[in-house]
């Protein structure tokens, strides 16, 4: 699989070093040819959006506490998240996009009983798939497989 924005494909936002990428990915147990794969593989974040708020983190980041790493080890250690939800975003009005390692879901997390019933499986997602995601978060059409 592999997954192409073309608002992305400017040589400034594709990934010079995808084996470093790899090994963050294995660490969250996200496989690499999945549609996240994919996306971190060929893609260097963070990235803005136009239509949202949210920062999309990297991987690993420029900085370490601004990662899909170190933001999904907040969760899981301050909010006992299980190991199958991965922080995407910056933390933006006390909530967060999470990305379900099971499903391929994306949820719009708050931590004002969100995260409670993201934890006990009764949160909707908010997008069926990371790719539905992707066409949201850089604009329609704009994500393809």
């Amino acid at each position: 699989m592999r997954v192409i924005v073309s608002s992305l494909e400017d040589k400034k936002f594709l990934r010079s070093e995808p084996a470093d990428v790899a090994a963050g990915l294995a660490r969250l147990g996200v496989a690499e040819d999945s549609q996240i794969g994919s996306f971190y593989l060929r893609y260097e974040g963070p990235l803005s959006s136009e239509n949202t708020g949210f920062l999309l983190l990297d991987v690993l980041g420029a900085r370490p506490q601004e990662s899909i790493e170190a933001a999904t080890a907040v969760v899981r250690g301050k909010y006992g998240w299980p190991e199958r939800y991965v922080v995407l975003t910056s933390f933006l009005g006390g909530g967060v996009m999470v990305y379900d390692l099971l499903t391929e879901q994306v949820y719009d997390v708050d931590f004002e009983g969100g995260d409670a019933l993201l934890k006990n499986d009764q949160l909707e997602p908010r997008y069926p798939s990371f790719l539905e995601f992707l066409r949201f978060y850089f604009g329609e059409a704009s994500a393809n497989v």
